[in-house]
């Protein structure tokens, strides 16, 4: 019976292993906006999180292949190839991402939180 039961998780493709998540590293903060640091070695990320801004730039200190993962199952996941020194404007959104090449991958993002006037 034990034998058996270690088939059937062998083959029903179910992990017990913990996400390997990236790190984030907050490089600024205040009222007006808010810059981090991404790093995702190989095979990590991020959990699924939320951008409320709608004012956000990424640069890629160094590139690679992303999967971005929406929060709704309805919509398609997009790969993203990004090439070292690529920078991007990205709108609001929940979702994860996912270091899904070969090469760790380091982000710089903006997100503005406050234009004043």
């Amino acid at each position: 019976m034990k034998l058996i039961m270690i088939i059937l998780l062998a083959s029903s493709g179910i992990s017990f292993a913990d996400t390997k998540l990236g790190t984030r590293e907050v490089v600024l903060n205040n009222e007006q906006v808010e810059v981090v640091r991404l790093t995702y070695p190989v095979g990590s990320e991020s959990g699924m999180h939320t951008h409320i801004h709608p004012n956000r730039v990424v640069y890629f200190v160094k590139g690679g292949k992303l999967e971005l993962i929406p929060e709704d199952k309805n919509k398609s996941s997009k790969v993203l190839d990004a090439k070292d020194g690529q920078t991007l404007f990205l709108p609001e959104t929940t979702h994860n991402v996912k270091n899904i090449g070969d090469t760790k991958i380091v982000i710089v993002e903006t997100e503005i939180k406050r234009i004043n006037k």
